[in-house]
């Protein structure tokens, strides 16, 4: 585990995101800008040539690339010992894309209205067109590979099994690579020969799930799945109008001679059906708990002067006290309540070490008194841990520790 190691002097890392086959992806900040980023680290044990070919070419790949719609690079280290952890490391730093995977969204809400569908189908097929122009193929496009933000943005993300045109095949030719579900037959009856309407198809099968809140097949079987796209065996799309219901279908279609020719084709489509570019609406979606970022809640904006009630982290940070009773704790992915001061969101270290729901702090007429609710590690003021119920004044310059996390009370005038 790399938790709490920074990597090159410069990149913290926070936490463990999740692991898959090939690597660990970490959230961690780089320090020199101040931005969450993504440390994607290959396992020790796939460091042979073979794989550390695809790895550089995932890089080679992301470096000529700087589209909204895509994910972005922005360093990485081949086979670079780190003296902190002693140990030699093979990893990317990429963009932190706040937000859900489209198939989280499709699986909390079901089928998405048309327009947000094309919307997010457009945004997509405009990454996909620059990739096509830099003579790349995904191969991998699925809703758990694209991201939505908070300001309803799609964003294409890992380019593990990408390909390039001057790419040499890495793996056995016979192998297939990519997620059945949405792979067209050629590519699972050719593995790597395949062009960018490969990717046409995996786009059409995610407006499908978008519009339909499933996969054009519902099968389990891997043979079963196969067998039924190779054959172009489909759930019809129904419910929808006639003009997406023909986009789908040239989209998915079965020849690949048949199918929609170019990204930029299927951005056309999608704009003459909405009539012009437009961009989805998704509403109510619950806060992204992963999101540590360093902001300040808008109202915290202030237009009086006097005194301006804050928490001080040790590095400085200001966190605004906005409300009168404010709730201090750490949210977690599986929980979508939030405490007012997400110390998790903040990025604050050692964030872990505070329970949900902490402590809180609220305004007793002009005074601030902070209480704690019957937290794991405790509250401390001072140096004195708090009983669980009973309050306490605060004053300029108190110390607050809610776990390992340490608050400085300030009612400094600004």
């Amino acid at each position: 585990m790399l938790t709490g190691h920074t990597l090159r002097d410069r990149y913290r890392i926070y936490d463990r995101l999740g692991s898959g086959g090939a690597a660990t992806v970490y959230l961690a900040r780089d320090a020199q800008t101040g931005q969450m980023v993504i440390v994607k680290v290959v396992h020790p044990h796939l460091v042979d040539e073979q794989f550390m070919g695809r790895f550089r070419r995932e890089i080679d790949l992301l470096q000529q690339l700087g589209n909204p719609y895509i994910i972005r690079l922005y360093d990485w280290a081949l086979r670079e010992f780190e003296p902190e952890t002693k140990q030699t490391l093979s990893y990317i730093i990429a963009e932190f894309v706040e937000g859900h995977t489209l198939a989280d969204i499709v699986d909390t809400r079901g089928a998405l209205d048309e327009m947000d569908a094309l919307a997010i189908t457009r945004q997509l097929a405009l990454g996909l067109a620059d990739i096509h122009d830099h003579g790349i193929v995904h191969r991998d496009v699925k809703s758990q590979n694209i991201m939505i933000t908070p300001n309803n943005q799609a964003k294409l993300i890992d380019f593990g099994i990408a390909k390039g045109q001057n790419h040499a095949t890495l793996t056995d030719p016979s192998h297939f690579a990519g997620t059945l579900y949405y792979a067209p037959p050629e590519q699972i009856l050719e593995a790597h020969g395949v062009d960018h309407r490969a990717d046409i198809y995996a786009l059409g099968v995610v407006l499908y799930e978008m519009l339909m809140a499933s996969l054009p097949i519902k099968s389990r079987e891997f043979g079963t799945v196969a067998s039924k796209i190779i054959a172009g065996d489909l759930d019809p799309l129904t419910g929808v109008s006639p003009e997406v219901e023909s986009l789908v279908s040239d989209m998915i279609a079965y020849r690949v001679e048949n199918r929609i020719a170019s990204a930029k084709e299927v951005v056309r489509r999608i704009e003459k059906i909405t009539g012009g570019a437009q961009d989805p609406s998704i509403e109510d979606l619950p806060p992204s708990t992963t999101a540590m970022l360093m902001r300040v809640p808008p109202e915290a904006a202030k237009s009086s002067t006097g005194p301006s009630y804050k928490l001080v982290t040790v590095t400085g940070q200001a966190i605004p006290l906005t409300k009168t009773d404010m709730i201090i704790g750490r949210s977690h992915p599986r929980d979508s309540a939030t405490p007012d001061i997400d110390l998790w969101t903040l990025g604050i270290e050692d964030a872990r070490t505070a329970s949900r729901r902490h402590c809180r702090i609220f305004q007793d007429g002009k005074k601030y008194f902070i209480e704690d609710l019957g937290s794991m590690n405790g509250t401390f003021l001072n140096d004195v841990q708090l009983q669980t119920g009973t309050t306490h004044p605060l004053k300029e310059g108190d110390r607050i520790m809610t776990g390992r996390v340490q608050l400085t009370f300030s009612c400094g005038t600004e």
